[in-house]
């Protein structure tokens, strides 16, 4: 049997080493640590249970504070909301086109002033509907239930619904039996004073305060919906139609309590009236992330625990080490081997304890790894001149995929992102506006008579052109528009978070932007000075991908039509011939 299979103790008797971790446990220094780490976690158990029993009263407490405070908060933004579409309508009700244009057509006008008279009207109510896209239409009925004017969505109205809409004094909104179908609400208010016999209603789809029911309160579970007296959903999360428990509500207080709202489905939840149209407010989450805040403290008071308890046992082994000189010795000459000095001798070699055997067995490994380590050094200058080529190697790869990918989306000529670019990058921003409900515009300039200008002149000069109508553009867009070159003469500008008049307004700037550009080149006879204009069609992103560029170049079409350099937004029933234009 050899040195590190058995050692003699003091007194001459054979010792395996496998009887060795009974003696661990008898030595002082295990006592010292294994006392202080029992005596510390036992502490830290105690502080645990309290801290956590507190923060659980406090958590619930927190609880029964939040869900009534997100109910009133949602409950006053839907009022507000409320209030804002029924002063839309009433302003709308008494704006001075309207009050008069009636006013003119009660006094009796021919049938082209009368026509002259709605159509202003119309406009009018156009452009209000365009302002305030909470509105699905805006019409007018009178006294006997007959629509004056319509304005917007076209909704089929029963005469009975008809009637009782024409009998409004006041404004106000309500929701209309026959129409619920698509979760529409009306907002009337009439139109002057009440004698006229007129009124303007407002068609307001109720899906669009959808946003005014979350809260940044609620995880990612929570929700907020209205329910009517039926248990049906009139306006919440996807998926839940009806509302099938009853409601927590004690009296007019909101309670708060958790229950199942399915099987398996265990949710925290209050709710409170609505006394608008005699619904009620209702929220709840799940209970597990209801309760994650004070799951996550107790884990953070775990760890810290643990921390603690750890931090405590290194103090222990340390003075553990204190009390132990011979150890001491051994440790500093394991430092020193750990730092590269591989020639230290171990002492106590001839002791006949612990100590005695580990220092021969760091002794004897002292010798191999020597050897271990010349073969070792060897290697790692191998690897080293190995990696330093491969390192190189990989970043020149990666600069010139760097250029090639560049040079891939950019246009060589104007070095504005080229057809390639544009057409990936347009998928992407139509998703996000049917994600988000953005607004999106779509503008196509051409560069009038380019043609004529490249045969008077030259290739040359056409290429100077194509570059600087490319600068002065690229000078007038917004950083979060994309503006790009199509192909030839033509260029493609697309705008994000614009709608219709906004896209105009911009396509109108960049087209007086080149207009008033000075185009200096050196044509075939000589330096000479030109004037370039450009003509731009406009659309708007309303769902139908092909549409939307087929618009835009229906547009643009119309605009060469209506005499070249000029904007024009495309309009239903614009035929591509200018008829529609501008």
């Amino acid at each position: 049997m050899s040195d590190f299979q058995a050692e003699r103790d003091p007194g001459g008797r054979r010792r395996h080493l496998l009887d060795l971790p009974a003696y661990w446990f008898s030595a002082v220094s295990s006592r010292i640590v294994l006392s202080v780490l029992a005596a510390t976690l036992f502490a830290s158990l105690i502080v645990t249970w309290i801290s956590t029993r507190s923060i659980g009263e406090f958590m619930h407490q927190e609880i029964d504070r939040k869900f009534p405070a997100v109910l009133s908060e949602a409950n006053e933004r839907m009022t507000q909301w409320y209030a804002q579409r029924e002063i839309d309508v009433e302003t709308f009700a008494h704006s001075r086109i309207v009050v008069d244009g009636f006013a003119e057509l009660e006094a009796g006008q021919n049938d082209q002033a009368a026509l002259r008279i709605r159509e202003a009207v119309r406009t009018f109510l156009r452009f209000e509907l365009e302002r305030f896209p909470q509105f699905e239409a805006l019409f007018v009925i009178d006294d006997t239930g007959s629509t004056q004017i319509w304005v917007g969505r076209g909704v089929p109205l029963s005469p009975r619904v008809r009637v009782r809409l024409a009998s409004v004094d006041s404004p106000g909104i309500d929701r209309i039996e026959g129409m619920d179908t698509e979760g529409f609400q009306v907002a009337s208010a009439p139109i002057g004073d009440t004698t006229t016999g007129l009124s303007l209603h407002g068609l307001v789809r109720l899906a669009d305060a959808r946003t005014f029911l979350r809260s940044g309160e609620l995880g990612p579970s929570g929700a907020i919906y209205l329910v009517d007296p039926t248990g049906d959903v009139v306006l919440g999360p996807k998926g839940i139609d009806r509302y099938a428990r009853p409601l927590p509500i004690a009296g007019r207080l909101p309670i708060v309590a958790d229950y199942e709202r399915s099987p398996g489905e265990r949710v925290v939840g209050s709710a409170m009236p609505f006394d608008r149209f005699d619904w009620t407010l209702v929220v709840e989450e799940s209970f597990e992330e209801t309760l994650a805040p004070l799951v996550s403290v107790v884990r953070e008071i775990l760890v810290i625990n643990l921390g603690i308890v750890a931090i405590a046992g290194a103090i222990a082994f340390a003075i553990a080490r204190s009390t132990v000189r011979p150890i001491l010795a051994l440790s500093d000459r394991v430092l020193r081997i750990a730092t590269g000095d591989t020639g230290v001798e171990i002492p106590g070699r001839h002791r006949a304890d612990e100590i005695g055997v580990l220092a021969r067995a760091f002794n004897e490994m002292m010798v191999q790894l020597n050897r271990n380590q010349e073969e070792l050094e060897e290697k790692r200058l191998e690897i080293e001149d190995a990696n330093h080529r491969l390192i190189a190697q990989n970043q020149e790869l990666q600069r010139v995929n760097e250029v090639f990918e560049q040079l891939s989306i950019t246009d060589d000529l104007t070095k504005l992102h080229n057809h390639r670019f544009f057409q990936e990058h347009l998928p992407r921003e139509m998703l996000r506006s049917d994600r988000t409900a953005d607004p999106l515009a779509l503008v196509l300039f051409d560069i009038d008579d380019f043609k004529q200008l490249n045969d008077r002149h030259g290739h040359s000069v056409g290429d100077a052109v194509l570059r600087r109508v490319a600068d002065v553009m690229n000078g007038e867009v917004r950083e979060m528009d994309l503006l790009a070159r199509y192909g030839g003469e033509e260029f493609a500008l697309l705008a994000s978070q614009t709608n219709a008049l906004g896209a105009v307004a911009l396509a109108e700037k960049l087209r007086l932007a080149v207009a008033e550009a000075r185009f200096s080149v050196l044509a075939l006879d000589g330096p000479s000075e030109l004037r370039v204009t450009v003509s731009a069609g406009v659309s708007t992103y309303e769902g139908d991908a092909k549409a939307f560029f087929n618009q835009a170049d229906r547009a643009l079409y119309c605009a060469k039509e209506a005499g070249k350099d000029c904007v024009v937004l495309f309009r239903e029933g614009m035929d591509g011939s200018g008829s529609d234009g501008a």
